[in-house]
């Protein structure tokens, strides 16, 4: 007879208790994806400077009624808790102290990634588009490129764009346009 093996998979509420009860090390940096807990790429000199740039940018010219979170949780049903470079949703009095932010308070979810590419353009754009977030964008920083998904319908975006730094993103819903040579810079 032959042993099986099964994998246990958690929930958000879960991945939080575990926290809570300081199951995880306090430097760890984890999201829940699938039910299932993985580990976050260190975050390199580049690709923290293109997150700071973004949020400066971002806040110069979103209007108030809009929120930039970075790098905080976005919770997505009960299994999944990823952990967004950035995510603009909806201002709430409480800044969000009292939940996390939802499908439902987000417009946009921005990934900036340097070694992730494969996860951010693969697994993670699934979720986003599934979970129906209305506008996701990858800036891709060993392609030096932005890749733009929007319209989710069916658990997949229908369109996409990939753009360089010659152009500018567009978000129609938050009525910003963004000059790319401002963000995609050659690495140095």
């Amino acid at each position: 007879m032959s042993a099986t093996i099964s994998r246990r998979l958690f929930t958000v509420e879960e991945f939080i208790r575990l926290d809570q009860l300081r199951f995880f090390a306090p430097d760890e940096r984890l999201e829940l994806i699938d039910g299932k807990i993985h580990p976050m790429s260190p975050i390199g000199y580049r690709h923290a400077g293109v997150v700071d740039g973004l949020v400066r940018w971002l806040y110069r010219h979103l209007d108030p009624a809009w929120f930039v979170r970075c790098q905080n949780p976005l919770r997505l049903g009960g299994k999944n808790l990823p952990q967004p470079d950035l995510h603009v949703v909806r201002s709430r009095p409480d800044n969000y102290t009292q939940s996390h932010a939802t499908p439902s308070d987000t417009v946009l979810v921005i990934e900036v990634a340097d070694s992730t590419a494969d996860v951010d353009l693969g697994k993670k754009k699934e979720i986003y588009a599934q979970a129906g977030i209305p506008e996701y964008w990858v800036f891709d920083l060993t392609e030096n490129t932005l890749e733009c998904f929007t319209a989710p319908e069916g658990g997949a975006y229908q369109n996409h764009r990939r753009l360089t730094a010659a152009d500018a993103a567009t978000s129609a819903t938050l009525g910003i346009t963004l000059p790319l040579a401002q963000v995609l810079t050659p690495a140095g």
